[in-house]
């Protein structure tokens, strides 16, 4: 009896141990019931002291895993892993401390926030610089940059523009080191053409510059045209055009006064009108018109008007021909600054702008 309740004690301790060993806590990385310590990560998974020591825990979520990623030292499970930024200019993973740049949607480790170069507009950090001109830009930058018409280096601050065309722009060191072009006053640029009179021309003008009076009359004959059928400005005497060099017209003028793009001379009833040669269409009409007006208040005003209304008729007569031309914002350059022209073309504008243009020839004629 007694043999027979020692096997039964010892079946019954059996099935204890066995229900104790398949109730344990089994780890969630080897699989083996845990006997001794234990750790609970963030996913409530039990590991046990082996696997903890062994392979360690994700920095971020706690997870102990055998395929943690190691990043600089520090371990990340995978999922974690992949939700790390990366740097947008050395592309490494950021584990550390960054910069955004939302607008770029970008995120920039603090050590190429540091060292990597800048551009010279916006000034962010940048993995390579693209060079316009000696400025240094980042591709955004580059891609809206507006570059000098002179030298194509990129504008980032200071620039200016001629003839009131902003589409055009020059940068500062352009404007300081080349002569200004005679027609247009821009900076002539490296390419350049200089006239044996002295003048230089940039690429552009010289493009449309006209030297042979054969390119001159048909110009002549509209503007003609435009002052006698739409201004009823006929002049009687017959008036001598000719083509000629700075140099002849400033001898000429006598330092009376500035215009040196065409000067109406009178010598009895001799009637000359000079223009430079080298000047462009526009300039033409605009010298063409002038010079003609001179020539028609010699004979239609009463004395001799001052200065201001003497050049700023002419100027006016010149202004609507180029607006009849279609050279309305050339035109309208001729309003600014304080010289005697713009000062007695904004008077007769203003007359007018009062009476229309019928007040403006009773004014200049009443001289």
């Amino acid at each position: 009896m007694r043999h027979i309740e020692k096997k039964l004690l010892i079946i019954l301790i059996a099935l204890v141990w066995a229900a104790s060993a398949l109730s344990a806590e089994r780890c969630s990385v080897c699989g083996e019931a845990i006997t001794g310590k234990y750790y609970i990560a963030q996913n409530t998974q039990p590991v046990c002291e082996n696997c903890y020591a062994r392979y360690g825990s994700c920095r971020d979520c706690g997870l102990v895993s055998k395929s943690l990623v190691t990043v600089d030292g520090a371990k990340f499970c995978r999922d974690c892993y992949l939700k790390l930024p990366q740097c947008g200019i050395c592309n490494k993973t950021i584990i550390g401390g960054w910069r955004a740049y939302p607008d770029l949607n970008l995120k920039i480790c603090l050590d190429c926030e540091k060292n990597s170069p800048r551009c010279e507009n916006c000034g962010r950090p940048v993995r390579e610089l693209l060079r316009i001109g000696t400025a240094g830009l980042c591709e955004q930058c580059s891609a809206r940059a507006q570059r000098c018409r002179s030298c194509g280096t990129a504008l980032l601050r200071d620039y200016t523009y001629f003839e009131g065309n902003e589409a055009l722009k020059y940068c500062a060191d352009c404007v300081r080191k080349y002569p200004a072009c005679a027609d247009c006053g821009a900076p002539s640029g490296a390419d350049k053409t200089k006239l044996d009179d002295n003048r230089v021309l940039c690429p552009e003008c010289m493009k449309s510059a006209l030297f042979q009076p054969r390119q001159v009359t048909p110009i002549k004959s509209v503007v003609i045209d435009y002052l006698q059928n739409n201004l009823g400005m006929s002049v009687k005497h017959r008036i001598a055009y000719s083509m000629e060099g700075r140099n002849f017209l400033e001898k000429k003028s006598n330092g009376i006064h500035g215009d040196l793009n065409g000067l109406f001379y009178r010598k009895g009833d001799e009637y000359n009108i000079y223009v430079l040669y080298g000047l462009r269409r526009k300039d033409l009409i605009l010298v063409l018109a002038h010079e003609i007006s001179h020539a028609w208040q010699a004979e239609n005003t009463r004395g001799k008007p001052d200065l201001e209304d003497l050049e700023g008729f002419a100027q006016w007569v010149a202004y609507q021909a180029l607006r009849y031309f279609d050279y309305d914002a050339f035109a309208a350059t001729l309003t600014g600054g304080n010289t005697v022209y713009a000062g007695g073309l904004n008077k007769m504008l203003d007359l007018e702008k009062a009476g229309g243009a019928r007040a403006v020839f009773e004014y200049i004629r009443s001289k």
